[in-house]
């Protein structure tokens, strides 16, 4: 067919190769296609179509032609025509590349190129037309070509690289991969699209081989063609044969092959017993172990054992040949990961039988605080955690709960199990079949505590000290929490076990109620050791001794009740205001002082001032105060003089005065005759404390009592409101009124207390007439046992003859400062 059929021509152009394309050396400028080396294209053969007709389309000579053959198997010769329809993957442009690397290899391996020296070979090594490749005693290599061919070498093998495409012109035979001419090799993986891989023998032997698991060894003139996959073509002496699967055939120097056989089955597997591997184990610290047993084989001359990362066993780490008197295989000191066992017979006429094959999952399982697992169990601290690698093919179970992802972690403190189980993903309808499951119990490791314990100097404590044992490796104040218990008279107390830095023992101190301290008298106490879930680490009775009585220091006096309210609240120059700010418990306090308000008369306004004298008291829940007025002296008018002796009994406190209640019961009397008469004062108080603040509420009546007054002057009163002014005026004393005072307290400093208080006052005058009067005061208390007051008031309901502000100055002694 001529090079320029025209569909050809076509997809050439479409892929940018219709014209010459020179040669580009070792690497081409385009982009490699995913998958390969360098760049490709397809080229769908057309009918008639040579290797020639191609070269020179796409590559602008026919000297090319052995590019055609790079990824493909087809024969090349002169005038052969190719197939219709076939799909060829072409190199894009004219390049060099090498035939095939060394994927892999073992230690021992050599190569060579063609016409040079052995040097040591190195995994990644380019191999070239013609290049050797020896493994020694205990060397194994993989080879991979770039038609993603693979061929394994094993120990003692030569081999010579054909590759694919050897020869500037080609025959009708397509290249081999290798040469074999000492040796094994297995062709791992079949070429693409499923065509063969070719390797010959230095007497003209050839074997194709349709397979990705086909062995060929050779030994002295002798060739072994075993096939486990697909299946082979064996050329020599002028005749072919087929080999099928599980099948065998010969053949010596230059003569034609042997009728293919029946290769030997694979060994039984004997019954799992306890020396065996579990197919499932855990590998700590990279030591796991895989063992397995197998029946003996009546035909065999030696058995040949093989393990294996992958399923393929093509990435090999173990390979050994042993005699038919050894029907065990262990391997120790593996590291974790998934493994593939597999045992083949070797009968009398050294063929290798087909292989029989167990899976094993070893498990990375690392130590973390105190936990040391084996193969087959976990012996582990029970405050510990569990690391595992988690494998995707496997799933594992905890205690009777369904099965799940491997985790990374097993708090042993939260979950506590007591078996794992391990199977393999989606075995869960043969989980009963025996072996299925892996079973690793966990045993926990014993945890102790020493105890000792003594009576503290002063007599009023326990102090102990714990040895925690079997916690090597664990935080103990994070992961156990230790705490002591001492089971005392009165009931248990309990306190945190501290300490322990540098190897040395927990401590804890626990007060001993009055009754345990008492001194002459041992005292017998049971003492737990606790983690943080309750559990009991150990337990000790102890006796402790009896305290010394010098020793005994008395019990501190409980603190004292803080005063509510003021200490000297502003005494009113009124007969009807002056109703005292007193809390439910009166201070201790004696003080002298003056009060001083603006007051109107007939003549015009004017200041009237009056002094005081005050003091109260307390003798447990009963209160006593005593107020003192003189007569008023200045310009307006004012009360007269009187005095006030007032009783209190408290009925109720709560805490240190959190709140109180009190009755109270005053009565005022006049000091001259121009004073008020004598009233009566029943009432409430109550208060309360929290901090620096304080809160007092009076409540109560103030009713004026019949007396000489009264009578003298009722009538006066009914002659004309002269007589009536002259006795009291407008200032007297009203029959009744009913009357509220409240305020707080708050000490900004130790000695400076701040107060505000409101009053009101409900009167009942004489005749009927009702008025409401009240004010605001606020005031000032500072200094210690020596103390000065200062007050103000102000009155917006007030009496007519009383001025809008008041004050009061005083200083007096005090039991103790706020």
């Amino acid at each position: 067919m001529a090079s320029s059929n025209g569909l050809s021509v076509a997809i050439a152009v479409l892929l940018g190769c219709a014209s010459h394309v020179g040669y580009t050396g070792a690497a081409s400028a385009r982009e490699p296609t995913p998958g390969y080396p360098e760049a490709v294209i397809q080229w769908g053969v057309q009918r008639g179509e040579t290797c020639d007709d191609i070269a020179n389309v796409l590559y602008g000579s026919s000297s090319h032609v052995g590019l055609i053959q790079r990824y493909n198997r087809v024969a090349c010769g002169p005038g052969t025509t190719l197939a219709e329809g076939l799909t060829l993957v072409l190199p894009a442009e004219v390049t060099s590349i090498p035939d095939a690397k060394i994927r892999s290899m073992r230690p021992d391996v050599r190569a060579r190129p063609a016409g040079g020296a052995w040097s040591q070979a190195t995994p990644g090594m380019p191999l070239l037309t013609n290049s050797s490749v020896n493994t020694l005693d205990n060397g194994r290599a993989d080879i991979e070509f770039v038609d993603r061919t693979r061929v394994l070498l094993a120990p003692n093998t030569l081999v010579v690289i054909y590759g694919t495409a050897s020869r500037t012109r080609v025959s009708k035979t397509p290249p081999a991969a290798v040469e074999l001419s000492d040796g094994e090799v297995k062709a791992a993986l079949a070429a693409l699209r499923g065509q063969a891989v070719d390797v010959v023998t230095s007497e003209g032997g050839r074997v194709s081989a349709s397979s990705r698991d086909t062995v060929v060894q050779r030994r002295g003139e002798r060739t072994t063609v075993a096939v486990f996959d697909g299946k082979a073509g064996v050329s020599s002496g002028g005749l072919s044969v087929v080999v099928p699967k599980d099948h065998g055939t010969r053949f010596v120097g230059r003569s034609p092959p042997a009728r293919p056989r029946p290769l030997p089955p694979a060994p039984e597997w004997t019954e799992w017993t306890s020396a065996d591997a579990p197919a499932i184990a855990l590998a700590p610290a990279g030591l796991g172990v895989l063992s397995a047993s197998w029946k003996p084989a009546p035909q065999a001359a030696g058995y040949r054992v093989e393990v294996g990362r992958d399923p393929e066993l093509n990435d090999l780490v173990v390979r050994e040949e042993v005699k038919p008197d050894i029907v065990s295989f262990r391997a120790e000191k593996m590291p974790a990961g998934a493994y593939f066992l597999r045992v083949r017979v070797i009968d009398r006429e050294e063929y290798l039988g087909v292989g029989a094959v167990r899976r094993f999952h070893l498990v990375a399982a690392q130590a973390a605080g105190g936990v040391a697992p084996s193969a087959q169990e976990i012996t582990a601290n029970p405050y510990g955690i569990v690391e595992l690698t988690p494998s995707p093919a496997l799933e594992l179970a905890i205690d009777g709960r369904p099965f799940g992802p491997v985790p990374e972690r097993i708090d042993l403190l939260q979950r506590a199990p007591r078996e794992l189980r391990l199977r393999e993903r989606g075995s869960a309808q043969a989980e009963l079949a025996r072996g299925a499951v892996t079973s690793l119990p966990v045993r926990y490791t014993k945890v102790s505590a020493a105890i000792e314990a003594s009576r503290a100097a002063d007599g009023q404590a326990l102090e102990a000290r714990v040895a925690l044992e079997g916690l090597e490796g664990i935080d103990v104040a994070q992961r156990v929490a230790p705490r002591l218990i001492a089971h005392l008279p009165g009931g248990a107390r309990s306190a945190a076990l501290t300490g322990g830095e540098r190897g040395g023992p927990l401590t804890a101190r626990i007060p001993l109620p009055r009754e345990a301290a008492r001194p002459g008298e041992p005292l017998r106490v049971r003492l737990d050791v606790a983690d943080g879930r309750g559990a009991v680490l150990g337990t000790r009775e102890v006796e402790l001794p009896a305290a010394a009585t010098a020793s005994a220091a008395p019990l501190p006096a409980p603190p004292a009740a803080p005063v509510l309210g003021a200490y000297l609240p502003l005494l009113p120059v009124s007969g009807v205001s002056d109703v005292l700010w007193l809390g439910p418990t009166p201070p201790a306090v004696v003080a002298v002082g003056a009060a001083a308000a603006r007051s109107r008369s007939r003549s015009g306004d004017g200041w009237v001032a009056a002094g005081q004298v005050r003091a109260s008291g307390a003798v447990g829940p009963v209160g006593l105060d005593v107020a003192l007025r003189s007569n008023p002296a200045g310009d307006g008018e004012a009360a007269g003089s009187a005095g006030w002796l007032g009783a209190r009994v408290r009925v109720l406190r709560l805490g240190r005065s959190a709140f109180e209640l009190a009755p109270t019961l005053r009565l005022g009397v006049p000091l001259t005759d121009a004073g008020p008469p004598v009233r009566v004062e029943p009432g409430v108080a109550l208060g309360g404390a929290s901090g620096p603040l304080t809160w007092v509420v009076d409540a109560g009546a103030r009713i004026r009592a019949a007396g000489k007054g009264d009578a003298a002057g009722g009538e006066g009163s009914a002659a004309g409101g002269e007589g009536s002014a002259a006795g009291g005026g407008e200032l007297a004393a009203p029959p009744a009124q009913g009357f509220l005072v409240a305020g707080a307290t708050a000490d900004a400093t130790p000695w400076l207390r701040l107060h505000s208080a409101l009053d009101l006052h409900l009167v009942h005058r004489d005749g009927g007439a009702n008025d409401v009067l009240g004010g605001l005061s606020a005031g000032a208390e500072a200094g210690g046992a020596l103390f000065g007051a200062l007050s103000v008031r102000a009155s917006p309901w007030r009496e007519p003859g009383e001025g809008p502000v008041m004050a009061q100055i005083a200083v007096g002694f005090r039991e103790a400062s706020p």
